[in-house]
């Protein structure tokens, strides 16, 4: 999914305990706020005295490089800002910062999409589907394109999950956390359901919008002339087509010649 990507925003780290582990490749700036808070970010701060976080091992040009940090408190209140995904310890996940590396995780058949969409995340897509008025074989089709149904998938723009949610998209949908698939299948079904609401139940503008943005298919007045869109839109077409007629009895999923 692609929809607007706003700036990163200030990393805060009120870093009372020393707890600054960052290994990546990034260029940051800290300064010392109004309020006396040590403040990260990728933007050179204006007005302020600041410094540059210069990060070990780095070249100045690999320092260029955006990579993903991830901002930790735990609960006592200490923040950790880090390269690693931390699971251990209580910390709660409060901010990210820069743009993962791109992940492809795809070890599926065509024909398996079916089956692992009655898998483990079948009871979710239903219930988050039904509550939208989608067709939960709809939504499958769109998981498939999307992700393949890898929970932990990364695009090369920064999207995460089974939906793709891009972070500014869920943060409007209040999704905290892209690659829980609770989370991210509510927040992917309530946005697809929005643009097929905004463009009255036109599922083609609808796809197209929640690939390239509903502000491109409106500029463009129909589906952008983006390759990248145009595939998209007919890959979610042809799941979604061969699947319904896969559950009618119509015809085998795995005879068909899935894209």
């Amino acid at each position: 999914m692609a929809r607007h990507i706003p700036h990163a925003a200030a990393l805060i780290a009120s870093l009372c305990c020393g707890l600054l582990s960052v290994n990546a490749s990034a260029e940051l700036y800290t300064y010392v706020n109004a309020h006396g808070t040590r403040v990260y970010t990728d933007e050179r701060p204006q007005g302020v005295r600041y410094e540059r976080v210069d990060l070990p091992g780095k070249s100045s040009a690999q320092a260029r490089s955006s990579s993903q940090l991830f901002v930790y408190q735990s609960p006592a209140g200490e923040r950790l800002v880090t390269n690693q995904r931390q699971t251990a310890g209580g910390m709660q996940l409060i901010a990210t910062y820069g743009r993962p590396t791109a992940v492809v995780s795809c070890r599926l058949s065509p024909a398996d999409v079916m089956r692992v969409g009655a898998g483990p995340f079948d009871d979710i897509i239903v219930r988050e589907a039904r509550a939208q008025g989608l067709d939960p074989l709809l939504v499958k089709s769109v998981i498939w394109v999307e992700s393949c149904f890898d929970p932990q998938a990364v695009s090369r723009v920064g999207a995460h999950g089974l939906m793709q949610l891009m972070p500014g998209t869920a943060a409007d949908l209040g999704v905290t956390d892209r690659f829980d698939p609770a989370q991210n299948i509510r927040g992917g079904v309530t946005y697809l359901a929005w643009m097929l609401e905004r463009f009255e139940q036109r599922l083609d503008l609808a796809l197209a919008a929640y690939n390239a943005g509903p502000g491109a298919v409106e500029r463009h007045g129909g589906i952008p002339p983006f390759r990248e869109t145009r595939n998209y839109v007919d890959r979610v077409n042809t799941h979604y087509r061969l699947h319904t007629a896969a559950a009618a009895g119509e015809t085998p999923v795995e005879n068909a010649a899935l894209p």
